[in-house]
């Protein structure tokens, strides 16, 4: 069942108790909260869409119950809220790449780094400190070679890789403030909606 009011940009506005998916045409556009949801999603309901729920919606639009569609009107309220909509993608996009593990060149091998290799070694290296710490223990590296190293050398490495972890996300902050930029400079609702986080420069 459906429920249907304006929406502040002139478009209309459904609310519907079921999930569904459809093939997206141009024909009549509205905005869509699906059960369980808590944002309004668009919705472009079409005369031959085979889901129920896509079903329901054309018919109610179509029938004139809920008053004349008006026609789609862009306003710089429905810019805005898709820019946001966006920039939030971008920080969900920082998040993941700042939690993904990778490997960085030190002392002539490859080492594996990240937040969790992070939180492997820092114990490690804090213990080395005690006076009863041995004087040399073995560390894996990104080909599981099991390499022999001083305390002194297992500082090193973990100084190493905290540095490669910094410049990592020093470099994933830089690539979001470019997205944003480029997406602070986008003025049309299609090309903001089609802005894809994370690909090309």
């Amino acid at each position: 069942m459906c429920w249907f009011s304006r929406s502040i940009h002139g478009a209309v506005r459904a609310k519907c108790n079921h999930h569904t998916r459809s093939v997206w045409l141009c024909v009549s556009v509205c905005e869509v909260l699906f059960e369980g949801e808590t944002e309004f999603a668009p919705y472009t309901a079409m005369q031959d869409d085979t889901a129920p729920t896509g079903q329901r919606i054309w018919e109610e639009l179509q029938s004139g119950k809920w008053g004349e569609i008006a026609q789609f009107t862009v306003t710089p309220e429905l810019i805005a809220a898709a820019k946001d909509a966006k920039k939030m993608e971008i920080e969900v996009w920082r998040t993941e790449q700042e939690a993904q593990p990778f490997t960085f060149e030190w002392n002539g091998r490859s080492w594996n780094a990240g937040p969790s290799s992070l939180a492997r070694i820092y114990p490690v290296v804090m213990a080395s400190k005690s006076d009863t710490a041995r004087d040399v223990m073995t560390w894996g590296d990104a080909d599981n070679q099991q390499v022999k190293m001083s305390m002194p050398e297992l500082e090193e490495l973990a100084t190493a890789m905290a540095q490669a972890q910094v410049n990592r996300n020093d470099e994933i902050y830089r690539r979001q403030r470019q997205m944003k930029d480029v997406l602070d400079g986008l003025n049309n609702l299609a090309d903001i909606r089609a802005f894809q986080t994370g690909e090309s420069e």
